[in-house]
């Protein structure tokens, strides 16, 4: 039972890291579309994964319970070998997650700072569109 909760979880861990690494060579080529998809499935593995996680934790619990001796004890070294991996796992996530939050980080200070220099905000220059000044609201307002 343990083992398949650990497979589960470890499984949806590696898709997360797949998908952060995509993502992170998404941005790096200026492949924006694929941004929604990439974060709705995110999202849904984040959910399975907190569903999974819980499912285990609840487990190891019950596990823990039945037994007098301690839970490294009780599992067997299969199990010991997941749980290393699940750890493993979840530090390349979070080394990925930073990678990609500086991408992220990088490409808003880009355009914050593209429409700083359009709309004459913060000292921009405001040459693009001549003497009209025009604002961030006025620019991106739509006439249906």
């Amino acid at each position: 039972m343990i083992k398949k909760h650990l497979d589960e979880v470890n499984a949806i861990l590696e898709d997360l890291i797949s998908l952060t690494t995509e993502d992170i060579e998404n941005i790096k080529i200026a492949k924006h579309e694929s941004v929604s998809s990439s974060v709705e499935e995110k999202n849904k593995l984040i959910s399975k994964f907190n569903q999974a996680k819980k499912e285990l934790d609840q487990a190891l619990i019950t596990l823990n319970n039945s037994s007098t001796a301690g839970l490294s004890q009780v599992l067997d070294d299969e199990d010991k070998q997941k749980l290393d991996q699940l750890k493993n796992n979840l530090q390349t996530l979070y080394a990925k997650n930073k990678e990609y939050a500086k991408f992220v980080l990088i490409v808003k200070d880009f355009l914050d700072g593209l429409l700083n220099k359009m709309f004459d905000t913060n000292n921009g220059t405001n040459n693009a569109y001549g003497d009209k000044k025009t604002t961030p609201e006025s620019f991106f307002k739509i006439n249906v």
